[in-house]
């Protein structure tokens, strides 16, 4: 049986805009996924406000790259490592550019790769998503603390940056905004129909990878 981790942040996690809480197993697309295949045991590591590889004083312990050494560990052995991150990255408190970000994803991708990491053993498959773009529809809700028009502008940049690493390491690419987008409560996260959309897309990655 083959192990497909998923690391990401809330959109992973499955968070609802609406309630605020945490759409259950069959609605979240890694859930999705799980059940369109069988054959493969999914593991999910989503987390609310992770970030590639920044820190964030007011939401501790969200740093990717500093999460990841003991996250393979623990599921080790891993045969395909999805990573979906980079939303948190175009918080306006972090002001960075999508070349910026693309270099956290980078670090987190080596590491994933590092022979160091396994023993000898080959290294996991790598799918790299980029994450849908922010939307203007934060406006009124919570997420509008965090985000602003500079953060949908480098969300909108991030899957061109994040193409360039996938083919500079080998790795699988998928652009999530050409399959779905952020729902209209908050302009960040997915609705259902967003997980349902976007897990049809990744299935069939996966399907190719496999």
């Amino acid at each position: 049986m083959k192990t497909i981790l998923f690391f990401g942040d809330s959109l992973t996690w499955g968070y609802h805009a609406v309630t605020t809480r945490r759409f259950p197993p069959e609605v979240r697309y890694t859930g999705i996924v799980s059940q369109n295949l069988p054959e493969c045991r999914i593991i999910e590591e989503g987390l609310k406000g992770r970030t590639n590889a920044l820190d964030d004083c007011l939401e501790p312990d969200r740093n990717g790259h500093k999460a990841l050494p003991m996250v393979l560990c623990t599921h080790d052995p891993i045969d395909i490592f999805v990573i979906m991150l980079g939303t948190n990255d175009t918080k306006h408190k972090f002001g960075n550019s999508a070349i910026e970000i693309a270099k956290g994803l980078e670090m987190n991708v080596r590491l994933v790769q590092s022979p160091l990491m396994w023993g000898g053993i080959k290294a996991p498959q790598i799918l790299i998503i980029s994450p849908p773009e922010v939307t203007a529809d934060y406006a009124g809700d919570v997420m509008e603390g965090s985000f602003d028009e500079t953060s949908q502008k480098v969300s909108r940049q991030l899957a061109g940056e994040y193409r360039k690493v996938a083919e500079r390491y080998h790795c699988e690419f998928l652009d999530a905004k050409e399959y779905t987008g952020p729902c209209k409560e908050d302009g960040v996260h997915l609705d259902a129909q967003g997980h349902g959309k976007l897990a049809a897309a990744v299935t069939e990655k996966l399907r190719e990878m496999l």
